[in-house]
């Protein structure tokens, strides 16, 4: 059967782009390799607690914000189970020791900051009024119609982070809070642009909701519309080739067998991924080389804790935790100061409002930590393999617990994952979390755009354009955007 759009990869990117085509009318066939769909979104399940592999929360989904009203179109509003964060600190920055709390609202924010940093409000306002200079900046943030572009907000990718910062005050430490959620972004102070970490912080300073029961809610029911509207989605068909006819792409072949053809093909995967399962693909040279040069984020070491009955209250706020004087240094550790930092999360449950039953830390890690294993499947990959997961694992906890005393004996069982694992159930080639770099010094090698040279073939997901479920759902947009037209979406997202 020939299929309008051929979607590869079922990520957050994947299961938009064949909700919006297939609501207009096209006849959408999703692929996924993997049995469970979702990406990021996936969950899993361990003594009956339920853990998110990715996405811990998201912003801007009070009435009226971004992404509450593109979620309005997905209908997902009204069909989430959703927990709001402590307005008063959803995050929580430890940095030298002292916690420090970033406030919902921007004037909420501010006031809170300056019980800190009494001195600092001329700085504080110049960060604020940042946010809301490039929050106001990007169309779609905005759902305005990207007809007439505004290519200002272009200009924030060649400014770095570190340096603008640098600019705005002289208090180290202050820069060094202000900095403390770059692992949401694996920042990098030689190469972190402003334009990212100020999306997402003004995603979230405009609200912070957490998932009770997971993130796989979406997943699950982005899949039944699609279905329900008349496409169709494979799984455990993972695309192993691409076939071009007159320069553009015919048909692809999964699992080596069964031909999928379409008129046009939409990727969710990863673009170095792409091109290597593509061969010789009428690609131009110069794009290839680009791709394939671009460096890879870090990836992340997670510990999953499953929590004794009744025995850990649940904490509505994250803990970004550092355990050195630079918050840039995190990702720079050895063997012998790993961990020098992690992110904390709480999951929500249904069952149980008072107490969590699950607690999500994630730490960063080299790929060269676990390239001894990278030509190993899950399951399979040895008891060296585990062994160094269980010192890894008891290392890092062992730090948690010195943060939080007694989390241990409250803890029922612990799990682990490596960049490994991110690489084979995400398709990240490195495991990366936050996938391809972005970098101020040279931005327009590390933007990719959906359209490709290929003029059937598109992308996709993280990598293009940002990560995190704002950044994907724009980009969904945009991608659909280049087949039914921007000005005809973005009215049917504002009107939804």
């Amino acid at each position: 059967m020939k299929y309008d759009v051929v979607i590869i990869g079922s990520g957050l990117g994947g299961l938009q782009c064949a909700y919006i085509l297939s609501m207009e009318g096209y006849n959408v066939c999703l692929l996924e390799k993997n049995n469970q769909l979702g990406g990021c979104l996936q969950t899993f399940r361990r003594k009956n607690s339920i853990f998110d592999t990715g996405m811990h929360y998201i912003g801007s989904m009070d009435e009226g914000q971004v992404l509450n009203n593109f979620f309005r179109y997905f209908r997902l509003t009204s069909k989430l189970k959703l927990k709001r964060m402590d307005e008063n600190g959803y995050d929580v920055v430890k940095y030298n020791d002292r916690e420090y709390k970033f406030a919902m609202g921007y004037d909420r924010f501010t006031e809170t900051m300056l019980q800190y940093f009494p001195k600092e409000r001329e700085a504080l306002l110049k960060y604020t009024d940042k946010l809301k200079e490039i929050s106001t900046a990007v169309d779609l943030f905005n759902l305005r119609d990207t007809s007439h572009h505004q290519t200002g907000y272009l200009d924030y990718f060649s400014v770095g982070i570190d340096d603008f910062l640098s600019s705005t005050t002289k208090d180290q430490t202050l820069k060094n809070v202000l900095l403390g959620l770059s692992p949401l972004y694996a920042g990098i102070k030689e190469a972190s642009p402003l334009y990212l970490p100020m999306i997402i912080h003004s995603s979230f300073i405009n609200s912070a909701y957490r998932f009770i029961d997971g993130g796989s809610q979406i997943s699950d029911l982005l899949a039944g519309y699609i279905t329900e509207n008349g496409g169709t989605i494979i799984r455990k068909a993972e695309v192993t080739d691409f076939l071009f006819e007159s320069g553009k792409l015919k048909a692809v072949k999964i699992n080596n067998s069964e031909i999928i053809e379409g008129k046009n093909f939409i990727s969710n995967i990863h673009p170095k991924t792409l091109l290597k399962i593509a061969g010789n693909a009428p690609l131009r040279p110069a794009y290839r080389s680009r791709i394939e040069s671009t460096e890879e984020t870090i990836g992340v070491f997670s510990l999953y804790l499953s929590m004794k009955e009744n025995a850990f209250e649940y904490v509505n706020k994250n803990f970004y935790v550092f355990k050195t004087d630079n918050v840039w240094e995190g990702a720079k550790y050895t063997p012998e100061n790993w961990p020098r930092g992690y992110m904390m999360h709480f999951s929500p449950s249904s069952k149980n409002e008072k107490y969590t039953d699950a607690i999500i830390i994630n730490t960063y890690m080299k790929w060269e930590d676990v390239s001894a294993w990278e030509k190993t499947t899950v399951e399979k990959r040895g008891d060296d393999y585990r062994e160094f997961k269980r010192k890894k694992a008891e290392k890092l906890f062992d730090v948690i617990e010195s943060d939080f005393p007694g989390i241990k004996s409250k803890t029922e069982a612990c799990y682990s994952s490596t960049p490994l694992t991110y690489r084979d159930y995400i398709g990240s080639p490195t495991g990366s979390f936050y996938g391809m770099l972005k970098d101020f010094r040279d931005p327009l090698r590390s933007m990719v755009m959906p359209r490709t040279s290929i003029p059937n073939l598109f992308l996709t997901g993280q990598n293009i354009n940002i990560h995190g479920v704002i950044g994907v759902t724009i980009c969904s947009v945009l991608t659909c955007s280049e087949i039914i037209g921007t000005r005809y979406l973005i009215g049917k997202v504002r009107n939804a």
